[in-house]
């Protein structure tokens, strides 16, 4: 059993129905998970149309769900890995959320929706993602296309003539990072070791707008990603940190590079003893934007300001 992965385009909530009520209904009757993180408007739709079996099916709230591209991964991984038996699957039914997103995060997400097709792959799960033209720009409807195989036309499924390989896709959006601010960036020019790496964000991160009560997990986060400059980007590398309006950044430079695709999205082998750097930076992230393969690597850390 391997991922289903399939874009739901809508434009009236009959349209939304015809293919959403089959899927969550047969999940049911075939003793699968399933989760439904829609709209509220459409929440109301399903759970009307459901009747007495909207009991059986775990409504989440799509701000939460869908609060980074990384968390939401590790979300999916959690529910499959709770699965009960060998046979069923973990469905979900989910809107992504667009509005509000600036460019940069609008592009992190849609990175996500091609990445999950590679992450997920051998998973048993059914995941059907929702997209209404009557409220989402045309280009992120066009992208929904180029990012899932599949596209759910009522009860039936037809391939998508547009999907992109993912490889590609991930190519695509690496373009070049934006440039730093002319003025309030902090810098950490040289590290050889972690603790000064740690100590400059203890100095400035809360100053510049990182919560309270994330600071020692952006710390960490920092930390695995220092680490792997320190192994594996010739023992050294550069700090610096940042604050934006929305968020505050922290980029780490070294002069390694990685070969591998999907670096921080592709979970590593619980019992491996390394590797997990990326992975867990992802998690406690909001965005983790990653550029190697040219004259050394750079990695940044985005966490959103209290």
């Amino acid at each position: 059993m391997s991922l289903i992965h399939q874009a739901l385009v809508f434009d009236s909530p009959a349209a939304f129905l015809a293919a959403a009520v089959p899927f969550v209904t047969e999940g049911l009757h075939r003793g699968d998970t399933v989760i439904a993180v829609t709209s509220d408007e459409n929440e109301t739709l399903l759970r009307e149309r459901l009747g007495a079996a909207e009991d059986r099916v775990t409504f989440l709230p799509a701000t939460g769900w869908f609060d980074s591209p990384g968390r939401t991964l590790d979300a999916h991984h959690r529910r499959i890995d709770a699965l009960p038996g060998t046979t069923g699957m973990l469905r979900v039914l989910g809107e992504p959320v667009w509005a509000g997103r600036d460019a940069l995060e609008t592009s992190e997400w849609g990175r996500y929706e091609s990445v999950m097709n590679v992450a997920l792959a051998d998973c048993r799960a059914w995941v059907m993602c929702g997209y209404d033209t009557r409220n989402l720009p045309s280009a992120i409807v066009d992208d929904a296309r180029r990012t899932h195989p599949a596209l759910a036309i009522g009860e039936h499924s037809e391939v998508s003539a547009t999907y992109a390989d993912p490889v590609s896709y991930y190519a695509e959006h690496n373009v070049a990072l934006q440039d730093r601010p002319a003025k309030g960036v902090e810098w950490l020019p040289d590290f050889t070791a972690i603790a000064p790496v740690r100590q400059f964000v203890a100095d400035h991160a809360e100053r510049l707008g990182v919560p309270a009560d994330r600071l020692d997990d952006f710390t960490l986060a920092v930390n695995e990603v220092a680490t792997n400059a320190v192994r594996h980007g010739a023992g050294r590398g550069q700090v610096r940190l940042w604050a934006t309006d929305r968020r505050v950044i922290c980029e780490i430079m070294d002069e390694g590079s990685a070969r591998d695709s999907f670096l921080g999205f592709l979970r590593a082998d619980p019992q491996a003893g390394q590797g997990h750097g990326l992975w867990i930076a992802r998690q406690i992230c909001d965005l983790l934007e990653m550029r190697t393969g040219g004259p050394g690597t750079t990695v940044r850390l985005h966490m959103r300001r209290g």
